[in-house]
């Protein structure tokens, strides 16, 4: 069975019940395709400074994510969007919501693996410069996302897209501009022994339509042939896909400081990763809130389900001092979290046992104690009766 049905069946499983008029919702922990959760035992993630304290006009980075917990003993989470939004994105590089969230899709990815194609576009140094003058790159980045989506559900499969952008670091520090380019991985077949759906010239034909978008002409005749083929390459998936897009992610491709403020700027992206909707939808189907009971139990016996293997959890390293202590579980595998999901549900099932045999116990231990209280108050009444009720009158 693959992942995604797995979660499905474990999603019915650990997710709460729905709320009731009145009752207050606790606070939001999700399990993702990643098999991951993140949360807090904290009761007050304020900012002990008052609003906006830390930061001149907002609030400081770690009150952004989290909210608060009802009860001291309580766990939560809270994805409250950023308000404070900046005049120019992507200064900063891949931000790290991105980063998760194309991590959740090449979780799913990885099922259908066989049927994944592997297409890394890098322009020209020239290209590059036209770009940069124009500031365009977001116009080429956009066209070429949308055109391979349409390219795909033309030939009959779904647009299953998702990519990154990562500057070279070797050969930005010998042109001494940043030097984008795209790394994107999509279904290219329907199935195993099927035809790819899109040939090598298909996609330099999207890569030259991205650059007619963003006002950049190709060299005329056979030069325009060999600068599209050096610019596009395509390959099938053979190992894992998270391997092959997250050392993209992570090994410092996204270092932006050295070109910020500088005559190059234009060429850092707006937008580092980007996906398609039918992909978003298919991981937001595989996002499940995690019952907080589940969860509070499962914090209570980490120590001990850590030993037997079921579970790993670390305590998240956040920058600011001032931020509450954060857990990561990482559930391993379906299986795993299966294990653990019917432990909690034994453990629940003995406890509404136990309490219900206490109940029942007492219920007839009252019942006894009435029905003795009834049988006496019933003998005395009865002979009070018999004290005070007038002898039988003789016949005279």
């Amino acid at each position: 069975m693959s992942l995604s049905q797995h979660l499905q069946v474990l999603g019915a499983a650990v997710q709460p019940e729905e709320l009731q008029h009145g009752e207050v919702a606790p606070p939001r922990v999700e399990l993702c395709p990643r098999l991951r959760s993140t949360y807090s035992p904290r009761l007050s993630w304020t900012d002990p400074e008052g609003p906006g304290g830390a930061r001149a006009g907002g609030t400081p980075a770690w009150a952004r994510v989290w909210d608060y917990g009802p009860t001291a003993e309580a766990l939560g989470l809270s994805l409250a969007p950023n308000s404070n939004r900046p005049s120019r994105y992507g200064l900063s590089g891949l931000p790290a919501a991105g980063r998760r969230q194309v991590w959740r899709a090449l979780a799913l990815l990885e099922e259908m693996r066989p049927l994944l194609s592997f297409w890394t576009v890098s322009l020209p140094t020239a290209a590059l410069l036209d770009l940069n003058e124009r500031d365009t790159w977001a116009l080429f980045q956009d066209r070429v996302r949308k055109l391979l989506a349409r390219k795909l559900r033309g030939a009959g499969l779904p647009d299953l897209v998702v990519g990154v952008v990562e500057l070279q670091p070797r050969r930005s520090r010998a042109t001494g501009i940043p030097c984008p380019h795209l790394h994107v991985v999509f279904q290219g077949r329907k199935s195993r022994g099927a035809h790819w759906a899109l040939s090598p010239g298909d996609l330099d034909g999207v890569i030259a339509a991205g650059l007619a978008t963003a006002g950049v002409a190709l060299p005329a005749g056979i030069d325009g042939e060999a600068f599209l083929k050096s610019a596009g390459n395509v390959q099938q998936v053979r190992k894992s896909v998270q391997a092959y897009l997250s050392k993209y992610m992570t090994k410092g491709g996204n270092d932006t400081a050295p070109h910020v403020g500088g005559s190059a700027e234009n060429l850092l992206p707006r937008q580092w990763w980007f996906w398609t909707r039918a992909l978003r939808s298919w991981v937001l189907e595989h996002v499940f809130p995690v019952a907080f009971p589940f969860l509070c139990w499962v914090h209570a016996r980490r120590e001990e389900l850590q030993e037997l293997g079921l579970i790993r959890l670390r305590v998240l390293d956040l920058p600011d001092p001032r931020a509450p202590l954060t857990y990561e579980v990482n559930w391993l595998s379906t299986s795993h979290l299966a294990e653990v999901v019917g432990a909690w549900q034994d453990d629940q099932w003995d406890a509404d046992w136990h309490r219900n045999f206490r109940l029942s116990r007492w219920r007839h231990y009252r019942s006894q104690t009435s029905l003795a209280t009834s049988t006496a108050s019933s003998a005395w009444w009865s002979g009070a009766c018999s004290a005070f009720s007038p002898a039988p009158m003789g016949r005279r």
